[in-house]
């Protein structure tokens, strides 16, 4: 028997992707003796079943559904009968979309995602490259004063050390240990970053927080002392204004520090914090299982207790009063927040949240930490709503990170990639798709350059803090970092670069990808590539909003294009460290192109692309295809 279905082919599914509530699509199948044809679709609280019936197109069958008034997500599959036995039709084991195939059992069902249309993302997010700070390692600046340091932090005198732990009972850290690095250390670099054609500047958290990270909030409303002041801030947003540079902040708000104005453990702020009195304004903030020792807390850090985000209090403290956490610093200067680990906070305190920004700024953006596919992410037993049109613009595109390093490792083909990715531009409204926040580096993650040098995991700590890869390593991971940082360039979404990156620091997990700016050390031709791939990102605008479609070329060649109403991009990068590829394509038999990065006039009957090596070439005489 003959059966078939395709969610990203127009000839079974129109239109392709994530759709509008309440809008219409056509389902087809191709099919061949089969009976009682059937369509199903389901949400999370109906069923429908749908009778399909012939096309016009010979062995095709149809049907047009209007889709549900509600954001969320339908599902849907196939079923009939052939030869006197029943079976379904269905996405792939891996549940990503594309073809699916048939099956004797329930299978696992198509996505469509549904949302409301009601906003677009802003040109300046969507169009720009984004620099990731942790402030204490960036620069320390002019304004640094050793008397705005605790008792009990640890100062590195030397610029270049190692970040430690340095740990006590328990495991838990006695010292914290920091560099100085200040919001003024950052503004004396902004000419820096525009060097790099940056736009926004996400920051992680610069709230007063005994730590060095400040995920452990000690007090929204005040700048770290060791970063600097409120002046310091403001100084910064000026700055970076008349240089076109948006702030995007760290929003830590399912937990605070146990060392906070809030919480007060260790009686370090005046007034009654939730461990000292029952009576406080803020015991209702957090959840206590045995007042006051036991409480609930992030992960089981009970340097971080939870917060109760649906209590009205906390909400109006932090999104709805006049004067909250998010109002007061986006009116200091901020353009947007990134919510850090977002599927621990209830949708309606993101719907609650945005709706302030939105009130405070049109033009903000609002981004979510999530690591897995967010269309359809679920938490607590919850499928989750980011993208229902009223919550996040943008998730940190983690899939995105994961795939390419996967790639350029050998550990999944091109064809593996093509899929995981098209999966995303299925599920993923298209703003939100365009809006990724596409990194390749984090404070979370080890330096991308000891990936790509395949540096040893197992290592003990000792051996890993000052660990550095050998030459040869060094040499291949650079290689692979410039394929790397080019599909990030290229590839739909919003780049973002960890500082250091962009210069060779290597490092592996927390604290050692947290190194130090190598100011005066810094690996010069990687920089100077920087400098060129992303003045590419900055000037084309096909790559900051073109359409996207990949082509098939083997397990090495990844290809893809990107296409608007004027231009044509062809993109292609070559892994093997060994091999030549050629790629040839009859859509662009007797084309001729510019490549980008060396302003060749190339033909594009045969495409040669050498070892760990790219080529971005914009189409000059390209006949139009149909794009997604």
């Amino acid at each position: 028997m003959d059966f078939r279905h395709h969610s990203w082919d127009k000839a079974f599914r129109i239109p392709f992707g994530a759709l509008p509530m309440g809008s219409t699509v056509t389902l087809k199948v191709c099919a061949t003796n089969i009976y009682h044809l059937r369509l199903r679709t389901y949400t999370s609280d109906q069923e429908q079943w749908h009778i399909m019936i012939a096309s016009e197109e010979p062995n095709y069958w149809e049907t047009t559904l209007t889709l549900p008034e509600a954001a969320g997500i339908l599902w849907y599959d196939f079923s009939f009968e052939s030869n006197g036995r029943a079976y379904t039709y269905g996405t792939q084991s891996d549940h990503l979309g594309g073809e699916g195939q048939i099956y004797e059992s329930s299978p696992p069902s198509y996505q469509i995602t549904l949302y409301d249309p009601k906003r677009k993302s802003p040109k300046w997010y969507t169009q720009g490259i984004m620099y990731q700070i942790f402030p204490d390692r960036f620069n320390r600046g002019s304004d640094f004063n050793i008397d705005n340091f605790s008792p009990n932090a640890l100062l590195h005198p030397n610029w270049n050390d190692s970040p430690h732990y340095f740990r006590g009972v328990d495991d838990k850290i006695d010292y914290w240990d920091f560099f100085g690095g200040t919001l003024t250390g950052i503004t004396e670099k902004l000419d820096y970053l525009k060097s790099l054609n940056v736009t926004i500047l996400y920051l992680n958290p610069i709230f007063k927080s005994p730590s060095n990270h400040r995920y452990d909030t000690g007090d929204y409303m005040t700048i770290d002392p060791v970063l600097g002041t409120l002046e310091s801030f403001m100084t910064l947003a000026t700055e970076c204004k008349k240089r076109n540079i948006a702030i995007i902040l760290d929003g830590v708000f399912s937990h605070t520090g146990d060392d906070s104005l809030y919480f007060n453990r260790f009686g370090n702020y005046p007034e009654s914090g939730a461990f000292q009195s029952l009576e406080s304004p803020y015991y209702p903030w957090y959840n206590f299982i045995q007042y006051p020792h036991k409480y609930s807390c992030w992960w089981g850090v009970d340097a971080m207790p939870n917060t109760n985000e649906m209590h009205p209090a906390f909400q109006d403290f932090i999104f709805k009063n006049k004067n909250s956490v998010i109002r007061y610093w986006m009116n200091a200067g901020a353009s947007g927040w990134r919510l850090d680990v977002a599927d621990e906070l209830p949708d309606p305190f993101i719907t609650g949240l945005k709706e302030a920004m939105l009130e405070q700024n049109q033009e903000s953006i609002l981004i979510g930490e999530v690591w897995e596919d967010a269309s359809r992410k679920i938490a607590y037993d919850e499928l989750r709503t980011y993208f229902s049109g009223h919550e996040l613009d943008a998730v940190m595109n983690y899939p995105f990170r994961e795939a390419f390093i996967d790639f350029l490792l050998g550990q999944k083909s091109a064809p593996q990639i093509q899929r995981l990715m098209m999966s995303l531009y299925e599920h993923y409204p298209k703003e939100q798709f365009m809006g990724n926040m596409n990194l390749i580096g984090s404070h979370d993650r080890r330096r991308i350059l000891t990936v790509l040098g395949e540096a040893d995991e197992y290592l003990k700590d000792t051996e890993r803090e000052h660990f550095r890869l050998s030459e040869s390593q060094y040499k291949l991971a650079k290689k692979r970092l410039k394929l790397l940082s080019l599909i990030q360039m290229t590839f739909p979404g919003v780049p973002c670069i960890y500082y250091g990156d962009e210069v060779g620091v290597q490092g592996f997990q927390d604290p050692y990808n947290r190194r130090t700016y190598p100011w005066g050390n810094e690996d010069n031709e990687l920089l100077d590539w920087y400098r060129q791939i992303t003045e590419l990102h900055a000037k084309n605008s096909v790559l900051q909003r073109g359409s996207w479609q990949p082509y098939e070329a083997g397990d090495d060649l990844f290809v893809f294009e990107r296409a608007d109403n004027h231009d044509t991009c062809l993109c292609l990068f070559n892994r093997n460290s060994k091999a030549i590829h050629l790629y040839e394509d009859p859509r662009y038999i007797r084309c001729i192109g510019i490549d980008l990065l060396t302003n060749a006039t190339v033909s594009l009957d045969t495409i040669v692309i050498e070892p760990l090596s790219y080529a971005i070439i914009a189409v000059k005489n390209k006949k139009e295809l149909t794009l997604m």
